[in-house]
């Protein structure tokens, strides 16, 4: 599993940052999913980066043109490829139970949420509040992705493993319920501590009997 800082610097929209432009693009991330993008100005950026404000403007044209070289590479270029690693790891496996299909997946996207915790804070405002974002997000979704989750799903229905409902649905109830879990530890309460192993399994359990025929 990479995290997207390491994919961004493959991505041939941003392979050609130079130290201090990565600078900025790190320091961006760190601020827009700390304060949001509209709370964050080009000279918190810069200060928090150690660069001249007038750095910025050498490579990005302004605080949006920056925001979108966050997000366009994500959309065109990182989401396919973060989805299909997802998809080799977790849904072209064979899995004996239905507690096992939901752990693999319930687990490794957490992990990679708080490997990634700041870039994704970002992507995830912006899913919310625009819907342009949204729907580019979603046509960058593979095809082998859903395909995958389907056979997985379709397989435990023939052996009578999980509830009759259309896949749409199992997809909404499962990652419906991985999503409160994330927005509660990591936007709603982040300060809070929490026995991450004991809460997790909590939430495995709640979707296995959700699902159970």
């Amino acid at each position: 599993m990479h995290d997207i800082i390491s994919i961004y610097a493959d991505s041939p929209e941003t392979d050609d940052l130079t130290d201090k432009q990565l600078k900025i693009f790190k320091s961006a991330i760190e601020l827009f999913a700390k304060n949001g993008y509209a709370n964050t100005s080009t000279k918190e950026i810069a200060t928090n980066a150690g660069v001249s404000e007038g750095s910025i403007f050498k490579k990005f044209k302004n605080k949006e043109d920056l925001l979108f070289s966050i997000l366009n590479p994500f959309l065109r270029n990182i989401l396919p490829k973060v989805v299909n690693e997802f998809t080799e790891e977790t849904l072209q496996t064979n899995y004996d139970t239905l507690t096992d299909f939901v752990s693999s997946i319930l687990k490794n996207r957490n992990m990679f949420f708080k490997e990634n915790v700041n870039a994704l804070k970002i992507f995830v405002d912006e899913f919310v509040y625009d819907l342009k974002i949204r729907d580019k997000m979603i046509k960058a979704i593979p095809y082998q992705y859903m395909k995958s989750f389907n056979d997985q799903v379709n397989s435990f229905k023939k052996r009578k493993m999980i509830v009759d409902w259309t896949n749409s649905e199992i997809f909404r109830f499962i990652f419906a319920t991985l999503f409160g879990y994330l927005a509660e530890h990591y936007f709603i309460f982040e300060s809070l501590k929490w026995d991450e192993d004991l809460e997790m399994d909590h939430t495995i359990e709640f979707v296995v009997k959700g699902l159970q025929p």
